[in-house]
């Protein structure tokens, strides 16, 4: 007979019920995935045909020997780099200079968050435009300025193409961390300001010491969800150049993609997928812990 004790009460068993519908959904559309994409890495299959062939490790195994797949990883952590420092700080700066009260506040505000608003694909589709290396309007630019020697074949030149792709993100994405950062200084105490004013501190001490540490909530979001986005990089990259030229702007999502839906071999695509979970889980799991414990730090002072 099961004991007494052992019987949940209803309060347990309607918090069960609750529980199982999400806990459902997340083995369903996160866990049962990323153990299906592990079985298949040990595979080789085109997609098609109805037998998979055991490999094992072959899959990793080859990708390790591939240049090609390490310039993906590079170029990855270089996305990774560029999205925390640029359009985080972009933001930031924005932010701050908004928050002193200028005339056309709210002009300003859409202005700065409207790109963000744009599909991938539109925003790769203009600058596509831009830089195209003859009638763009950045080569036109340069041109009427009396700089047309400074003009590239922006997204044909192994050497420009990454930075190109990065100035196209930055204007892309800079709208997200202004917003977010703009409503952590607007929700800061305004007596803490005040109270730096009466000490006399000056407008960028006020920043600094102040403004700034009271901002850690939204620099977790903001950096948090840059290096994200940096590690599942695919559309606008895509979009704009597929990896090219010579794979030189390839990431690791672009690769992942070709292989399966370019080249047919799935199993050597999922490898790359596992690759991709690992490295972003080294990347940002130790950033999100250490960002946490200084939230709570500071929440505790």
């Amino acid at each position: 007979m099961i004991p007494r004790e052992w019987i949940p009460t209803r309060t347990t068993r309607t918090h069960l019920a609750f529980l199982a519908l999400p806990v459902a959904l997340f083995a369903t559309f996160y866990v049962y995935p990323i153990i299906s994409s592990v079985y298949l890495s040990m595979h080789s299959w085109d997609g098609f045909s109805p037998d998979m062939r055991w490999v094992g490790l072959q899959n990793y195994k080859t990708l390790l020997a591939q240049p090609r797949f390490f310039n993906a990883v590079l170029n990855n952590i270089a996305w990774v780099a560029f999205m925390l420092i640029v359009p985080t700080g972009i933001g930031l700066m924005l932010a701050a200079i908004l928050d002193r009260g200028i005339r056309g506040e709210s002009v300003y505000r859409i202005i700065f968050f409207l790109p963000f608003t744009i599909p991938a694909v539109a925003v790769a589709a203009i600058w596509r435009w831009m830089y195209e290396p003859t009638n763009g309007l950045i080569t036109t630019v340069l041109d009427l300025a009396g700089l047309g020697w400074a003009a590239q074949n922006w997204l044909g030149d192994p050497a420009v193409v990454n930075a190109s792709l990065m100035g196209a993100v930055a204007w892309w994405t800079t709208g997200f961390a202004f917003l977010v950062f703009f409503a952590g200084l607007r929700n800061i105490p305004t007596e803490c300001i005040e109270a730096a004013r009466i000490e006399g501190a000056t407008s960028w001490q006020i920043f600094w010491k102040v403004s700034f540490p009271l901002l850690w909530p939204s620099t977790i979001i903001v950096l948090g969800m840059s290096a994200i986005d940096a590690m599942r990089l695919f559309d606008i990259v895509w979009a704009m150049t597929q990896g090219g030229p010579a794979y030189s702007s390839e990431v690791l999502a672009t690769q992942m993609y070709d292989l399966a839906f370019g080249r047919f071999e799935m199993g050597r695509a999922s490898a790359v997928s596992v690759y991709l979970l690992l490295i972003a889980a080294v990347v940002i799991m130790p950033y999100i812990l250490y960002m946490s414990s200084r939230v709570q730090d500071s929440e505790a002072e």
